[in-house]
């Protein structure tokens, strides 16, 4: 009820100041800082680091959704792109109702630490 059928391996990716890249697996949560085995290496590489930048400006606004809070700092928008239009939701996009509730349901646990 809780799992992902589609889960997969994945890595963490992101460039720091377009002269650096780090992949790896660690996620920032204390979970993993504190944990889990996380690994990684860290890239010197201006143009990998300026090709990963580019590519998050130019392809990620069309292929993920950007998460704002609403108005009035209340909840949570995603903002779907195709490039020409935009649209705006305020439920989690291609979530179930059981899901929702499921979610809402755990976050009123202590589990926090878990993450």
């Amino acid at each position: 009820m809780g799992g992902s059928s589609g889960a997969s391996l994945h890595a963490k990716t992101f460039a720091v100041d377009r002269q650096r890249v780090f992949v790896g697996s660690f996620n920032l949560d204390p979970r993993s800082a504190k944990l889990n085995t996380e690994s990684g290496v860290v890239l010197e590489s201006a143009v990998l680091a300026s090709r990963l930048s580019d590519g998050f400006i130019t392809e990620i606004p069309q292929n993920a959704y950007e998460v704002q809070l609403g108005e009035g700092g209340e909840g949570l928008v995603w903002i779907d792109r195709d490039g020409t239009s935009e649209v705006r939701y305020t439920t989690a996009p291609r979530s179930t109702l059981i899901r929702r509730v499921w979610s809402g349901i755990l976050g009123w646990l202590p589990i926090e630490w878990l993450l």
